[in-house]
């Protein structure tokens, strides 16, 4: 049985930084990628958008995971899709799909100290009005190691697939669009932070994982099945487990959390 807590506040937009990087990516060691033209007409270039250039450009890139023992990944795009999940068999694996070429993602990794450093970002340039064409992420993590991830969104959608990797900690921060978060299998406590400017936002959480729940926001929360204290929401196995799910909302925006039983991928 799933559970659905709804939480109804005003729509707004934040614009939000992309992270700073500087280094080309093609002079990081351990980084491979391969970059192709598509010209349309052809299979890899349906859905091409009339406004763009005309060609879709469509990069993979690898990532090893090298010697780090924990990592940082720091994501950040202006204007798009997103999509983030496990599976990767390095640190990352890729497929970046974009019209503009000055739009060409950047992707940068470090190793210091058994601590790794990716950061994957939009090139500073600027989006402008150009919200018809085509800039497509789909990222593939590693699950090995634990990990701190950072996302930075402007305007889009954005899916994020927890399941199968190895979080410790979860900010997502995001301005017009939607959003979708999937916590409900993980094997180790999970602090999130989840700053909700989107138009829609939904967490999937675990139902047999203790949850805690705190929106700090303008407008109305409905949260039948959860117990509420003020502004904090938790399941019935919040502070019973072992393992816990503890996310912070804040910011403008609809939401909607769903428990679920755990799944495997």
């Amino acid at each position: 049985m799933s559970r659905r807590l709804s939480v109804s506040l005003v729509t707004a937009g934040i614009m939000l930084a992309a992270i700073g990087c500087r280094a080309p990516a093609s002079k990081v060691p351990g980084v491979t990628s391969i970059d192709k033209k598509v010209e349309p007409g052809r299979v890899e270039s349906t859905q091409v958008s009339a406004a763009g250039t005309g060609k879709l450009n469509i990069m993979d890139r690898k990532v090893e995971l090298g010697r780090a023992e924990s990592t940082q990944v720091s994501v950040a795009i202006g204007i798009g899709k997103l999509n983030i999940s496990g599976g990767a068999k390095g640190l990352l694996d890729a497929r970046f799909e974009y019209e503009i070429p000055d739009w060409k993602p950047e992707v940068i990794y470090e190793v210091e100290d058994g601590f790794g450093r990716l950061a994957v970002k939009q090139p500073d340039s600027k989006v402008g009005a150009k919200t018809d064409v085509r800039y497509d992420w789909n990222l593939k993590l590693s699950g090995k190691v634990p990990t701190d991830l950072v996302v930075e969104m402007g305007t889009g959608k954005v899916d994020i697939d927890a399941r199968g990797l190895n979080l410790r900690h979860l900010k997502v921060a995001g301005a017009v669009g939607e959003a979708r978060i999937d916590l409900s299998d993980v094997s180790t406590s999970l602090n999130a932070d989840v700053e909700a400017g989107f138009g829609k936002l939904k967490l999937v959480v675990p139902s047999a994982v203790g949850v805690r729940v705190k929106v700090d926001g303008i407008g109305q929360v409905e949260a039948a099945d959860l117990s509420r204290n003020d502004k904090t929401w938790t399941n019935a196995a919040w502070g019973k487990s072992k393992v816990s799910v503890d996310v912070n909302v804040s910011g403008i925006g609809e939401v909607e959390i769903e428990s679920v039983a755990k799944q495997g991928i």
